[in-house]
């Protein structure tokens, strides 16, 4: 018997079905074209370090590009063919074609494999949205078993390692989607979609049936609670399902739309488990079950219809997209995180800075009821030294101009020109909550007649038309009046509402995950346009591939308060930073919280603080919660007084975090960094869900449990750690206690880091940089590069910006501060800097210099 034959056929039947068996190639200008049995695979190397793969079969390709915007020179490559293999090769990367299973390997320049498809994964099936013919698109990837997978976007499910997890990528409050995935192994694959995609589809079904009850009775199920009584306003579901072998399994539970509560118990254990008032519509879990019958149960709101399914866990990531018009994936290959984000900000542009008072504080709430009211608090921070630099108005300032109408009513908001100037003239900047779903019978919406989409309360942003106009209203009636910010609210739009849409490209499926996209790009374009010396700030509840060039700043929506909500945002603000997206904020303290008893309770104290304390050290720092006075004062003079202690340690880290955002416009990093982006050869780095590296100098690790005086660190190998409170040193490559007492959070210092620091402010422009600290933390060579400019306008665009570099050599003990590069209108010519030494021994060494723009040394 011929045993080859048979493995061939068993390797070639399902590429005949599915169309892919080589037929031939040609090589062209910007890359390799292989012709399948059904349709052309394109090989194209779009940047030194990218390829993208496209297949196309009878239907035209997308015509709009979205992403990647800023087309490149196609890098130098060849190519080359063997009996079994095509070979295109470039200065960074190769691609192989195998002619005989038509899967594609993805190699570094060293020759190393560093991504193969899956075998007969590659799919395009035929499929249908509104009569409009398309493809279901789908791809695997072969995954490695020590593989750790991120990014997606931001997401609610507390998952940090996404390696066979499942996930539904929509965009709806709390839930950002944003199908680029970065590996642990060295590469990123954007999934080039623009609906509705799957990441690890489950698609083995677990029929659910509906328990019938009468109104006056109660059922039970089994929570992380205990057990509890389903109410009236939710439904129980049961099923059961069989599984052939043990392992570990993931099950993804689609509520269909957003809802309160996610409760999936697998024999009588509580497997998913989480309420808040806004619950995205799908999250899942991985658990490992044994052989045999397994039962389940469902909770959801009565108006939800749950489905269910599993998949057993494997070594093959896959991407889905039932509306698709061809298969679409570039993939990214560089030395780390750094580089693969770097290439993709290339192609899909770079992150402009923001103002240097986005980096202070915003004082948030739900809301604000008067100019009146914003003008009088802003003075008691002053008043109570309480350092501020932004304060937000929420919805509803419209009053009698109807819903999301961007026009302040003058009951309440008298002078828009005058009060702003007010807050102005305070030294706090004012930021103004945006809707895109305006009353349709408001004067403001006449203009917007025929701009809205059909059969929806939400206008046709895609539209060109649309995108003037709604400059406009905004420019008119808010902008004129000296709003500095926008804080674009429910961009999504809310929740998921192009599917069964037409917009102005054409059907919604097509384009369901794009609309914040465009919502940025109206309000950035608008701006830069009206006033070009002015730098657009925008905070945006959701986000798309693409939307880092416009200036915006991402929250997680509305999320509870508790515990392990908090936990979830730190696991979501995490994968978020990994898909090239440096800004992201979170309601501290919580959107909805406790209610009256938030400002005397103890208990939410003690996680409101535990909130604050990261925040200081997140992208952006904000507060904001739900019906409730967040202002410090609020809660008691123990809780202000804190505040204020944290209050000052952002600011004084301002000339260190400005930085970091200068090196983000020019070098493409980072702010908040998960472990694998420093420390990829560390595994137990790798793996650490609650802690990061703010910059690359601080290790920041979050306390997430109540009541706690001691709180566990892993300091990676390979530096030696100093403990930011006692100057204590500790070795890498080892877990330790770490004190979380009173009003500490745990951070430790890289040996060899720099940081530069400022003075207490009230403001970040109240002081200039005329005199900064420079600590240096020895034990290794530092490098750290001060940036400054003029703060807020687009001049740095012109090269007017300042860089002072700094360097630690450890051995000579010797600091130098090199050369000036650069100038700026203001820019500081002489200056002084209060030099601290931390040594080995905790001990430090100050010396004072003045530094007039010319090299100096400094041996200690």
């Amino acid at each position: 018997m011929n045993w080859n034959f048979f493995i061939y056929l068993f390797v070639l039947t399902p590429l005949l079905l599915n169309g892919q068996t080589y037929t031939s190639h040609t090589i062209q200008q910007d890359g390799l074209k292989v012709r399948l049995s059904e349709g052309f695979l394109n090989i194209q190397p779009i940047h030194g370090k990218a390829v993208r793969i496209q297949w196309t079969k009878d239907l035209t390709e997308e015509e709009r590009e979205f992403i990647l915007v800023n087309q490149q020179p196609v890098p130098p490559f060849n190519c080359s063919e063997t009996t079994s293999l095509l070979k295109l090769v470039t200065n960074d990367y190769s691609v192989l074609f195998d002619k005989k299973t038509s899967t594609l390997s993805f190699l570094d320049k060293k020759g190393k494999i560093i991504l193969n498809e899956a075998l007969n994964s590659r799919k395009l099936s035929s499929n249908t949205v509104h009569s409009e013919p398309c493809y279901i698109a789908e791809q695997g990837f072969e995954s490695k078993p020590d593989e750790y997978l991120f990014g997606l976007g931001q997401f609610q499910d507390g998952h940090y390692n996404l390696k066979n997890l499942s996930r539904k990528l929509i965009q709806v409050n709390s839930q950002i989607a944003l199908p680029f995935l970065y590996s642990s192994k060295g590469y990123g694959i954007l999934w080039h979609q623009y609906g509705l995609s799957w990441f690890n589809p489950a698609d083995s079904i677990i029929n659910l049936n509906k328990e019938s009850y009468t109104n006056s009775r109660e059922r039970e199920v089994t929570s992380t609670s205990g057990t509890q009584k389903v109410s009236q306003q939710q439904t129980l579901y049961k099923g059961k399902f069989h599984l052939e072998s043990d392992g570990e399994y993931t099950f993804m539970l689609d509520l269909g739309d957003m809802d309160n509560r996610h409760l999936l118990v697998i024999d009588g254990q509580p497997i998913i488990d989480q309420s808040n008032l806004w619950l995205p519509p799908a999250v899942s879990a991985k658990v490992k079950l044994k052989e045999g019958t397994h039962h389940v149960q469902v909770v959801c709101k009565s108006t939800n219809t749950p489905s269910l399914h599993w998949r057993k866990a494997g070594n093959v990531t896959t991407f889905r997209s039932p509306n698709a018009k061809s298969l679409n994936y570039v993939v990214f290959l560089g030395e780390d995180a750094d580089d693969i984000i770097s290439t993709y900000r290339n192609l899909s542009g770079k992150v402009p800075m923001l103002p240097k008072w986005a980096f202070g504080y915003w004082q948030c709430r739900e809301r604000y009821t008067s100019s009146s009211h914003l003008v009088e608090t802003v003075k008691e921070f002053r008043k109570r030294k309480l350092p501020l630099d932004v304060i937000v108005q929420d919805w509803q300032y419209w009053g009698k101009y109807g819903w999301g109408v961007p026009k302040f009513d003058e009951a309440n908001y008298p002078n828009p020109s005058q009060f702003i100037k007010e807050l102005h003239d305070l030294n706090a900047k004012f930021s103004i909550s945006v809707w895109e779903n305006l009353d349709k019978k408001s004067s403001v919406a006449k203009d917007y007649e025929g701009l809205y989409i059909k059969d929806s309360p939400w206008i046709d942003i895609y539209n060109p038309q649309t995108q003037k106009v709604h400059w406009n209203a905004l420019n008119q009636n808010l902008f004129k009046h000296g709003v500095d910010s926008w804080w674009m609210d429910a961009t999504e739009p809310e929740n998921d509402a192009l599917k069964d849409k037409n917009t102005y490209f054409g059907q919604g499926e097509f384009y369901r995950l794009t609309y914040p996209l465009f919502v940025s790009k109206a309000v950035y374009e608008g701006q830069r346009a009206t006033n070009p010396d002015k730098r657009v700030t925008i905070l945006t509840r959701s986000a798309f591939p693409g939307q880092q060039r416009y200036g915006t700043i991402n929250w997680s929506g509305d999320i509870g308060w508790d515990w392990d909500t908090y936990k979830r945002q730190i696991v979501a603000g995490l994968n978020f930073s990994l898909t090239g997206m440096p800004y992201w904020t979170t309601d501290i303290g919580g959107f909805f919280r406790p209610g009256a008893s938030q400002y005397h309770d103890p208990k939410y104290h003690d996680i409101l603080m535990r909130w604050f304390q990261w925040g200081v050290f997140c992208p952006i720092f904000r507060m904001h919660g739900y019906q409730s006075e967040t202002e410090p004062w609020k809660y008691g003079g123990k809780v202000e007084a804190e505040m204020r202690e944290l209050l000052n340690i952002r600011y004084r880290l301002l000339p260190y975090i400005y930085s970091l955002a200068g090196d983000v416009n020019r070098n493409n990093t980072t702010i908040m960094r998960p472990m694998v982006m420093d420390f990829k050869g560390d595994e137990n780095a790798i793996k650490q869900l609650y802690q990061y590296m703010f910059g690359p100098a601080i290790l920041v690790a979050p306390v997430v449990k109540s009541e706690i005086e001691e709180w566990k660190v892993y300091l990676p190998e390979g530096s030696l750690w100093f403990d930011f409170w006692t100057n204590k040193i500790q070795k890498g490559g080892r877990e330790v206690m770490a004190d979380a007492s009173k009003n500490k959070i745990p951070l430790f210092i890289k040996s060899g880091s720099i940081i530069p620091l400022g003075p207490v402010m009230q403001y970040s422009s109240e002081k200039s940089n005329e005199a900064l600290t420079l600590d240096i933390y020895r034990g290794s060579n530092g490098f750290f590069e001060l940036y400054e400019d003029e703060g807020d306008n687009y001049n740095y665009e012109k090269g007017r910006y300042t860089v002072i570099p700094i360097s630690w050599n450890e051995k000579k003990r010797m600091l130098t501060i090199g050369k000036r590069v650069g100038t700026f209108q203001g820019s500081i010519e002489k200056r002084a800097f209060n030099i601290r030494i931390v040594g080995l021994d905790g001990e430090i060494v100050e010396q004072k210099v003045i530094y007039e723009g010319n090299p100096l040394s400094l041996k200690i």
